[in-house]
């Protein structure tokens, strides 16, 4: 089960915004650490800069950068982050993009 979901709009390009409310924080050690590190469906560790604004949850920084461009992100495409049930791998989340089927 995802406990982050969201369709890539335009300025999630740059960084991703999560407005959605949530009873509680999601990334409780990124909010204090200001890093979310994910693996990727490559399973390559990916840190991510990461801030808890009034807007929302904010990932953004140069690793958010590469990921986007690395998976060739657009928009109406979603990204998905869950916890990582494969404890060998060095990050408590995984990180997956859905495809629009339009794109």
């Amino acid at each position: 089960m995802a406990l982050l979901q969201k369709t890539v709009e335009q300025d999630d390009l740059k960084q991703l915004t999560v407005t959605e409310a949530y009873d509680t924080e999601p990334f409780p050690n990124a909010a204090r650490s200001r890093s979310l590190t994910v693996i990727d469906e490559s399973l390559c560790p990916r840190t991510f800069d990461y801030r808890v604004a009034r807007r929302g949850r904010v990932l953004y920084g140069l690793h958010w950068q590469r990921f986007i461009t690395d998976n060739n992100v657009r928009v109406g495409d979603t990204v998905s982050i869950e916890r990582n049930d494969r404890y060998s791998y060095p990050a408590e989340y995984k990180i997956e993009i859905i495809r629009n089927p339009r794109n």
